[in-house]
């Protein structure tokens, strides 16, 4: 009960914060202490006040409230509507003051801390409430509610090991309190502590079932990838309401998850009856006959719904489809219906990009970027970087730079701009501009793999800041730990720092994961040379001239196997 008391504390003062009209206080003072109350008058005006608040006269409610103190300055059912109703009126300050000085003149009662620690959770003063809490708790030790109150402030506070034991505490004292278990399972959850997240969750479902509750765990599930238990939970919310479409495509996802899609399909055209918005689940059917691989009867599902609705998600799987079958020319037909406020125009650019390059007409693709780059509307990070891409493959270097920047100075901030500008920047022989770039791209995001790699190689390559390039690289590799080209770099820079042994694993560990490297054949070659297998060197230098199409770095490459046959 003493918690049901104090949560509704809490929802009552939230419900009346909106107001931030500013009202004068009253002139009316208190009587002497040693006038008799008038208990009548006190409750007259008691009454006045309540009704004026009823009605959100809330001036005049102050006013009655305080004529009633006048009659009975100790009544204290009067005192505790006033904080209240002050917040009400958005008088925050004056609410606070006279909390304050309300617990100076009466350190007992509870109700003013609880009052006051309310709403320094609303002005954020989180420290504070927590004080004020400890406080009550001095005073009553067993008071379920602050002690839960607590827990979830300390929670906000990221202070999680504090939090849980306090919710340990309460359910060794309640092993059945509903709250507790759910508080406490979102707190585990937020730890990361999934298992034990769950065994909450399930427990709190177990004391009061709800749909709400039933989906928030149902969810964690699917994030596990605990499917089989997702499917379980869902089917607990259409057994109770059969036709909640929700439940039935979470449902239905499930199915899909554990690969059962026989069984999704089926259920998904029995949802389709009974659905307010049938489209949408064809669309659903469409897609999955898309995962299934039958091919005609998702064209046919998709174009049923594009004649009967505007589409364009059903738009994009036809262009999909036909890009797959090399019908080009249906492709774009539908990707032509995509505009430029749909949710797919960039995965519809994009593949009309593809189209173009793969009809040879890289001009056209080039004329459509243009367009879209050239309009707020129009414009994405994306469109910059495939424009960028086809100015190099005509090697307009200079041109895909300044289109790089022109992208960069509308999206400063982002990464697959930035990490690309440096990239060209480094085509354009700007090494040094390239690395201020690439560490721009790790003060947005510290564990970026790719520039961390980038930087590391470049300064391997030039046998410079060694430590730090296997620092980075390192990094990069544990972010990525099967990228080929990260392991290239890791041997690389052993190399440069003279192990050969662990150069030489890495860079054959690369070699099993990119197999047709020129690049990574001429770094194993230095590495064999380095440890006198000359033999080992020339096979792989070897490679590495037959996969190189460059004459320059064929050249080098002769110039190395020549060397060795001099020896």
């Amino acid at each position: 009960m003493v918690r049901r008391v104090h949560l509704f504390f809490i929802l009552f003062c939230c419900v009346f914060l909106g107001s931030c009209t500013t009202y004068p206080m009253t002139s009316a003072q208190p009587p002497d202490k040693e006038d008799q109350a008038d208990l009548s008058c006190a409750y007259f005006y008691f009454l006045w006040g309540t009704h004026a608040e009823f009605n959100e006269q809330y001036a005049e409610a102050l006013e009655a409230y305080e004529k009633s103190l006048i009659c009975d300055q100790e009544a204290s059912y009067v005192k505790e509507k006033i904080p209240v109703l002050l917040l009400k009126m958005g008088e925050f300050a004056i609410a606070t003051d006279w909390l304050v000085q309300a617990i100076l003149d009466h350190p007992d009662n509870i109700t003013y801390r609880l009052l006051l620690a309310n709403l320094y959770i609303q002005q954020e003063e989180v420290e504070n409430a927590i004080l004020l809490y400890n406080e009550v708790l001095e005073r009553e030790p067993d008071n379920e509610g602050v002690h839960l109150r607590l827990a979830l402030l300390y929670s906000h506070l990221e202070k999680y090991e504090t939090a849980e034991e306090i919710f340990r505490k309460l359910l060794e004292n309640d092993v059945d309190s509903y709250f507790t278990h759910l508080s406490y399972a979102r707190l585990l959850q937020q730890m990361e502590k999934y298992p034990d997240a769950i065994r909450e969750f399930e427990k709190a479902l177990t004391l009061n079932w709800s749909k709400d509750l039933a989906y928030e765990i149902g969810y964690l599930y699917s994030t596990q990838e605990m499917f089989n238990d997702s499917l379980r939970i869902y089917t607990t919310i259409t057994d109770n309401d059969q036709f909640d479409e929700r439940a039935a495509l979470s449902r239905i996802q499930a199915l899909v998850d554990l690969e059962r899609e026989d069984e999704a399909l089926k259920e998904l055209y029995t949802t389709r009856s009974s659905s307010k918005n049938p489209a949408n689940i064809d669309l659903i059917i469409g897609k999955l006959l898309l995962r299934k691989n039958e091919i005609n009867q998702a064209r046919e599902v998709l174009t049923k719904l594009t004649r009967e609705t505007e589409n364009t998600e059903a738009r994009y799987l036809l262009a999909q489809i036909a890009y797959r079958e090399e019908d080009y020319d249906t492709s774009l037909a539908h990707l032509a219906y995509i505009n430029i406020e749909s949710d797919e125009l960039e995965e519809a650019v994009y593949l009309q990009t593809r189209i173009h390059q793969k009809q040879g007409n890289i001009d056209e693709a080039i004329k459509l970027l243009k367009k879209h780059t050239a309009t707020e509307a129009g414009r994405s990070p994306l469109f910059y970087v495939l424009l960028s891409s086809l100015y190099q493959t005509k090697g307009e270097y200079v041109a895909a730079m300044q289109l790089m920047e022109a992208g960069i100075s509308i999206y400063p901030d982002n990464l697959q701009l930035l990490f690309e500008y440096a990239l060209v920047l480094e085509k354009n022989d700007l090494t040094e501009q390239a690395l201020i770039v690439m560490e721009s791209v790790l003060d947005v995001q510290p564990d970026h793999a790719e520039a961390l790699n980038y930087i590391g190689y470049t300064w391997a390559d030039k046998n410079i800041h060694l430590d730090k390039a296997l620092e980075y690289i390192l990094r990069a590799d544990m972010l990525k730990p099967d990228n080929g080209f990260i392991i290239d770099s890791l041997g690389w820079v052993y190399y440069r720092l003279g192990d050969f042994q662990k150069a030489q694993r890495e860079l054959e560990r690369s070699l099993v994961l990119i197999p047709d490297d020129p690049h990574i054949y001429d770094h194993l070659g230095d590495v064999y040379r380095s440890l006198k297998r000359f033999n080992k060197a020339r096979e792989v230098y070897q490679k590495a001239y037959e996969i190189f199409k460059d004459e320059k770095n064929k050249v080098k490459i002769k110039q190395k196997i020549d060397a060795l046959e001099n020896q």
